[in-house]
């Protein structure tokens, strides 16, 4: 398995592991499509990141729980009205590693391999 040639030579960061866990993640339609699923690199946003920033851009924002999932929706206005939607990923599907910020102590980053059909392996499971 490959991850996309787009990505940054430093990435995955370092203490990436092989995936084996599940993941929550907020998707705009039920069921996901594809949309739901691409990265900030992809819908072409935090075009100016460095550093840690640049490779995390690359990949998904998942989290561990269903309560984190729904804590992080509450503080984003932009995801008012998404459903959550929930996957069992594993090594096949890529490299994740804990990724946490002030306001998201449990956001994960999952960088999927390349021809990982992402959206594919979500089923939601709440609405807004």
């Amino acid at each position: 398995m490959h991850f996309p040639a787009t990505m940054p030579a430093d990435c995955p960061l370092p203490g990436s592991i092989a995936c084996n866990t599940v993941v929550y993640i907020i998707v705009k339609n039920n069921p996901a499509i594809s949309t739901d699923c691409l990265t900030q690199a992809e819908r072409n946003r935090a075009t100016t990141a460095t550093g840690e920033g640049a490779c995390t851009r690359h990949g998904l924002s998942v989290f561990p729980s269903l309560q984190d999932c729904q804590h992080h929706r509450s503080l984003f206005k932009a995801f008012a009205g998404g459903y959550i939607a929930k996957a069992s990923l594993t090594s096949e599907h890529g490299q994740q590693r804990n990724t946490p910020s002030q306001k998201a102590p449990a956001h994960m980053t999952w960088w999927p391999y390349e021809h990982i059909s992402r959206h594919e392996l979500f089923e939601v499971i709440g609405d807004a």
